[in-house]
C-alpha cells in the first residue's frame, strides 16, 4: 500500500487518527505500508516497525513537487505497490499525480473525502484538479453518507463509506458510571463546533441542577473567546478547559463523563462540516450516551433514541433540555450506553474499519 496525505501526527484530529489507525492495523496484519506526509510541521509521529511501514515526510510548495513525485515514483517501481492511495489532498498537483502514477502502472488508485470543505475549493484549479482526481481514480472513499452526498451523481457508484473506528477501552469496564453530572465535549475548538451553544445551554443546566460540569477537551482558536463567555455566563468554576489529550488522559474523561457532546452546526465562513464525528464513536466505547446536532455524518453514529438524542443545530434551549433530560433519567443513560456500546463494537472497530478500507479497493475495480 502506498499512502498519501497532508494530515499526520504531530497534529491531532479525527482524520490523523484515522490514518495513524489504518496503518497500526494493516502493519498488524502483515501488510505492507509507504506513506508520504506532505507538511510543515514537525514533531514525534507515531512509532512504526520500519520493516512494516515506512513513514517519508515531504515538504509542500511547487518547489518540492518535482522531488516529491520522483520519490514516489520509485517507491512504486520498487515496491509491490498494489495500490496507491491519497487520503487528503487529492486537490494538489501531487495528488493528481498519484493517481495518475498509478493509473499509469497498472495499480489500483484511490482518494478519500473527509467533509464538505474537501469539496469547497476556492480557486478554480483546486476544484479542477479535484474533480480529475476523482474522476481517474479507481476507488473512493469517505467517511460518511453525508460526505458521500457532496461527489457529483456520476461519481457515487465508486465511492463507498467507511464510517472509522475507535480503540477498546483496554483495563476498562466501560459504563456509566463516573462523576456525577459531567458533561463532556471533545474536539477542536472551532466556531462549528458549536462550543458556545454548548456554553449556554449548560448556563440553562446549572438553574435545574447546580453541580452539573462540563469538560471541554480540545483547543484552538476560539479558546479565548470561549472562556470569555464562560465567564460572562456565571460558568468559571463549573467548566474545565482541558486542553488537548491523548491516550489514557483522553480515556479518563470519557470513563468519568455522564454523557458526550457534539453540538456542531454550519457556520457561513468556514466550508467544513461535521464529517463524521469520532469523539461520539471514541465515546461510544465507553458505554456513554451521546448527544449531537441534526448535523453531517452526527445522525449516522447517534440512532435518535437509541444510543442518544439529536437535536436542532444552534439550539442551546433544547440542548439544555436533552442534556437534563439524561441526567435526571439514570435508566434512560444507562440503556442508551448499552445500546452505544453494542452499535461501535459493530460498526466502529479499527479491525472493521480497515477491512472496509480494503474491501472498498476491490468493490470498485
Amino acid at each position: 500500500m502506498l499512502f498519501v496525505t497532508y494530515h499526520f501526527p504531530p497534529e491531532v484530529g479525527g482524520i490523523q487518527t484515522r490514518i495513524t489507525h489504518y496503518l497500526q492495523t494493516l502493519s498488524s496484519r502483515g501488510i505492507r505500508s509507504i506513506i508520504f506526509v506532505v507538511s510543515s510541521r514537525r514533531g514525534p509521529i507515531p512509532r512504526f516497525d520500519p520493516k512494516i511501514v515506512k513513514v517519508v515526510p515531504c515538504r509542500p510548495g511547487s518547489k518540492s513537487i518535482i522531488q516529491n513525485a520522483a520519490a514516489v515514483f520509485r517507491a512504486v517501481r520498487s515496491m509491490d505497490v498494489d495500490v496507491v492511495h491519497v487520503l487528503t489532498g487529492s486537490s494538489t498537483l501531487f495528488g493528481l499525480y498519484t493517481v495518475l502514477l498509478g493509473r499509469a502502472m497498472g495499480r489500483g488508485a484511490s482518494v478519500s473525502f473527509f467533509g464538505h470543505e474537501d469539496f469547497a475549493q476556492r480557486s478554480i484549479l483546486g476544484r479542477t484538479l479535484l474533480l480529475l482526481s476523482a474522476t481517474l481514480a479507481t476507488s473512493i472513499s469517505t467517511n460518511s453518507r453525508a460526505t458521500s452526498d457532496f461527489l457529483p451523481p456520476s461519481l457515487r457508484e465508486k465511492s463507498s463509506v467507511l464510517l472509522g473506528g475507535a480503540d477498546w477501552p483496554e483495563g476498562r469496564n466501560p459504563s456509566r458510571s463516573g462523576q456525577a453530572a459531567r458533561v463532556l465535549f471533545v474536539g477542536r475548538l472551532v466556531r462549528r463546533k458549536g462550543v458556545d451553544d454548548l456554553l449556554k445551554a449548560m448556563a440553562l443546566v446549572k438553574k435545574e441542577m447546580g453541580d452539573a460540569k462540563l469538560v471541554i477537551v480540545g483547543d484552538g482558536p476560539e479558546r479565548g473567546a470561549l472562556v470569555g463567555l464562560a465567564e460572562e455566563l456565571g460558568l468559571s468554576g463549573s467548566v474545565e478547559f482541558k486542553g488537548e489529550l491523548t491516550g489514557d488522559h483522553l480515556g479518563a474523561e470519557y470513563s468519568s463523563c455522564s454523557m458526550c457532546i457534539l453540538p456542531s452546526r454550519r457556520v457561513g465562513d468556514d466550508p467544513a462540516n461535521e464529517g463524521l464525528g469520532l469523539a461520539l464513536v471514541e465515546a461510544s466505547m465507553y458505554g456513554k450516551p451521546l448527544v449531537g446536532t441534526n448535523h453531517g455524518g452526527i445522525p449516522e453514529v447517534i440512532a435518535d433514541g437509541e444510543n442518544g438524542f439529536l437535536v436542532p443545530e444552534h439550539d442551546p434551549p433544547k440542548l439544555a433540555d436533552t442534556i437534563l433530560e439524561l441526567l435526571r433519567n439514570n435508566e434512560l443513560a444507562e440503556n442508551m450506553g448499552q445500546s452505544a456500546i453494542k452499535m461501535a463494537r459493530t460498526k466502529f472497530t479499527w479491525e472493521a474499519a480497515t477491512d472496509r478500507l480494503l474491501e472498498s479497493y476491490v468493490e470498485t475495480r
